[in-house]
């Protein structure tokens, strides 16, 4: 069995504990007058159930992970880095390569193990990638890596 520590963006470790504070403080409580009425729909037990174990998830996420320096980013695409490219319609778009677990935070973040993420990686700029996409194959080709990009 393959394990690996999971890095964060301090930026993605915010929104992480934004969101365990909004179960914690906003949903599960607005939730818990439903748990006891005499009638109660089992949709609501299951979906209480279900964020609840999200909130858990995210607390042992949030204390075992490790956190990705923003000053150690090179101009080589790696996990982090904030990525500028030009896709197969020659459209320039932005994305940052970050660990699954954070990828569903925004929509500039994609999975590392995402097609795009795994052609990017390794990469720099004016470098042309081949992704492998379910759609088919196109070349990516970096512009920009970094902040600025």
């Amino acid at each position: 069995m393959s394990t690996h520590q999971v890095l964060l963006t301090p930026e993605g470790r915010t929104m992480l504990r934004q969101r365990m504070a909004e179960l914690a403080d906003e949903i599960l409580p607005g939730m818990r007058p439903l748990l006891v009425e005499d009638e109660r729909d089992e949709r609501v037990v299951a979906d209480f159930e279900r964020l609840q174990a999200e909130h858990d998830r995210l607390g042992v996420l949030l204390g075992t992970a490790g956190e990705i320096d923003p000053a150690g980013l090179g101009d080589e695409v790696t996990l982090g880095s904030r990525v500028a490219f030009s896709d197969a319609d020659g459209n320039r778009r932005v994305v940052r390569v970050v660990d699954p677990v954070e990828a569903f935070l925004d929509d500039e973040r994609i999975s590392s193990a995402s097609p795009l993420a795994v052609a990017l990686q390794g990469h720099r700029v004016g470098d042309a990638c081949l992704v492998e996409a379910p759609s088919g194959t196109w070349t990516a080709t970096i512009l920009a890596v970094g902040e600025d990009a």
